[in-house]
Formats: structure tokens, C-alpha cells, sequence
């Protein structure tokens, strides 16, 4: 086995290599994953991940570990989210998540960082050891559904328009549940050349609600319904609008278990829960 020493982070990484130790890292993960770099781009802009905060561990010119790190803001950040972790198959065994963080966390820590926040499949019992190991902890379970929607009930009266620059403090007031960082406000503008954000209106012009989805993965980032108009099914309705737009199987992840209505929601729309999550957070 050859053991990994140098670790730096991937300011002079492209994003090809990053990506090709990407798809092999996760060759045999419990979800199936292969990225292309241009998803990988689109990733990176969207959770703001930056090569200054990732760190990746090296034989030579080869990078056999990496992790890749966005921050909450460009100026003075002191949030750091962990947007991919992975490992190489033939450099496992070596704890060389554990030993980058070992190295790293102090060097954030002097840049102002004071917390780490990542998600972790709930079944991958060695990725939550070693994150364990350096210090995070969990704060939250995440539900993740996917399927193909098959709505019973749309709302009446309900006109539906496209609206890619909406007012999102506006919007945010819709919800109940804060969202995972790749679900945030800022992400979904971040992503905007990406997405499409659909708004629901009454016939009385009232804005009802909205939904925003990411149009090459039908991946749903964000669906909210304004509280005074509930249980109408003006969520039912946009999300059937959004699937026929992008004519195929949708997912959503990072559910709150605390908001189980939201998962009964999906599940009566035909989308499946099939994994769960943890949000953990290291503060440092």
C-alpha cells in the first residue's frame, strides 16, 4: 500500500483531475454517482465550493483523496460546507479524512472559520466514524424521496408562471423548514443559469407559492406554499407543472425528519423516500 503524507488544498487542481479522482472515489458508493466536469462546475458554483478551502491528499502529481469545501460567504466567511468527501479505493485505510482535517482545521480556524457542516448517508457507517473522529456531530436526519410524479388533485384556479429572479426573501417566508446549505436560497441563485422557479397565483393575484428545480438533474431544490394557502393543492399542482416541463423522474433531498409532512406530501405525488442523511457540524 503506498501512504499519502502530502496533503494541500486544489488551488492549481483542474477540475478534470478533481473530477476523475470524483468518479473513482465513488466507483463503488452505495448510490450510484459519475460526474462529468461540467456537472462538477456546476456543482462547485452552485454550493460556492472553492479550491483555497478544499483539500486534497497526493502521491506525487496524483490526487488519491479530496475534500471539497464551500463557504457561506467570498468576504470573511465563517461557515465551511463539506460539498464531497472521497477516497480513492486503493488509499482507504490510511484515515486520511481524519488526518486532513487534523492538518486544515487549525488553518481555518485562523481564517475566522468557526464551523463545518456536511451530510453523511446514514448507512455508510465508516465515512460517519471518521467524521466522528474529527470532532463533527449530528444535528440532523435528512429524508431524500425520487420518482416519477403522478398527482390525484390539482388546485383550481391557479395560474402558474416562470419567474427566474424572484423575490427570494419574499419567498423564504413560505417555508418552515430550513434548508441544507445545497438547498439554500443563495445555492438556487448561485445555480439561476440552471434552474427553472415557477410561482403559483390565485385568481385574486395573490402569490400562493413556488417551486425551483434544477432543469438537467429534475433535481427540486425548493417547493413552498405560503401558509394562508394550504391544503389547496397548489403544491400538487406546481410540482405537476414542473414535471411536465422537464418530461421525466424528479427527486428532492434533505428533507427534515421533522417536517414529516412534507415526506407524506411527496409520497402521495408518487415521488419514493429511498435514503436518509445526517447533517453534522464540526465547530471549531
Amino acid at each position: 500500500m503506498i501512504f499519502l503524507h502530502d496533503f494541500h488544498n486544489l488551488d492549481n487542481i483542474s477540475t478534470e483531475a478533481i473530477c476523475h479522482t470524483f468518479n473513482a472515489a465513488f466507483s463503488d458508493y452505495v448510490v450510484p454517482l459519475h460526474l462529468t466536469p461540467s456537472i462538477l462546475e456546476q456543482k462547485m458554483k452552485g454550493e460556492n465550493l472553492q479550491r483555497h478551502f478544499s483539500v486534497g491528499a497526493f502521491h506525487g502529481n496524483e490526487l488519491g483523496a479530496f475534500m471539497l469545501h464551500g463557504a457561506d460567504q467570498d468576504e470573511n466567511p465563517t461557515v465551511l460546507y463539506n460539498g464531497g468527501t472521497g477516497v480513492v479505493p486503493a488509499y482507504r485505510g490510511q484515515h486520511l479524512i481524519q488526518k486532513m482535517y487534523d492538518q486544515f482545521i487549525p488553518l481555518y480556524k485562523a481564517q475566522g472559520i468557526r464551523k463545518i457542516i456536511l451530510e453523511v448517508i446514514s448507512t455508510n457507517l465508516p465515512a460517519i466514524k471518521a467524521y466522528t473522529n474529527s470532532g463533527f456531530h449530528k444535528i440532523r436526519t435528512f429524508r431524500c424521496y425520487k420518482g416519477t410524479v403522478q398527482v390525484q388533485k390539482t388546485a383550481a384556479d391557479i395560474s402558474i408562471k416562470e419567474n427566474n429572479t424572484p423575490d427570494w426573501a419574499l419567498l423564504a417566508a413560505f417555508t418552515d423548514m430550513a434548508p441544507s446549505w445545497s438547498n439554500s436560497y443563495q445555492s438556487i441563485q448561485r445555480e439561476l443559469a440552471f434552474t427553472h422557479t415557477w410561482e403559483a397565483y390565485t385568481a385574486a393575484g395573490a402569490l400562493a407559492g413556488y417551486i425551483s428545480v434544477n432543469r438537467d438533474s429534475r433535481r427540486i431544490r425548493s417547493i413552498a406554499v405560503h401558509p394562508d394557502h394550504r391544503r389547496k393543492g397548489i403544491a400538487s399542482t406546481l410540482l405537476q407543472h414542473a414535471a411536465t416541463a422537464l418530461n421525466g423522474p424528479m427527486s428532492i433531498i434533505n428533507i427534515d425528519e421533522h417536517h414529516p409532512e412534507i415526506g407524506t406530501f411527496l409520497e402521495s405525488a408518487g415521488l419514493a423516500f429511498y435514503l436518509t442523511q445526517y447533517e453534522m457540524v464540526a465547530e471549531i
